[in-house]
């Protein structure tokens, strides 16, 4: 092969982050990333289909990853005294997971698909190796996350405030 001729088994691979990188740059999760920076979260992404009815992540579950909501919808429950009780839904551009992502603790709640969902997850493994091998843009994932986790600690602060 000639050194400008690219490998037949690339083209399928970039057509499919290609793909991946287009659904996830219509979503408002990714207004403010680059259109590069897109196509490079979605090289270390693992997308996910999730029909109706169907449990996206359980509480307990240790999985260190971070879900993004690319289409559809997800329906958020707590375990109390063994029945669910759903406590909100997120839609598409919304996330889950980021304390599991940060602290690697079991999940503290149970998410099923209220209608056929992608959802991109990104592992803590792949945001490591994503941010060394592009410090600026794990950085930024870094923020962003921390500032869901920031946003959502004050949305319960003052929910709990309204319950003294």
């Amino acid at each position: 092969m000639k050194k400008n001729e690219e490998d037949p088994k690339v083209k399928p691979a970039r057509d499919k982050i290609q793909a991946l990188a287009e659904i996830l740059e219509r979503t408002r999760w990714a207004s403010e990333f680059s259109w590069d920076q897109i196509y490079t979260i979605c090289e270390y992404v693992r997308p996910v289909r999730a029909r109706e009815g169907a449990f996206v992540f359980q509480e307990g579950d240790v999985e260190k990853s971070v879900g993004i909501i690319v289409k559809g919808a997800i329906d958020i429950y707590k375990d109390k005294e063994g029945e669910l009780s759903k406590i909100t839904t997120l839609q598409t551009s919304f996330t889950f997971g980021e304390m599991s992502l940060i602290d690697g603790e079991p999940r503290s709640a149970t998410g099923i698909a209220s209608q056929e969902s992608i959802i991109y997850f990104l592992s803590r493994k792949n945001l490591i190796l994503l941010a060394n091998e592009n410090p600026a843009l794990g950085f930024k994932l870094l923020w962003k996350i921390s500032k869901i986790v920031s946003q959502r600690l004050r949305n319960t602060t003052g929910k709990l405030v309204d319950l003294l």
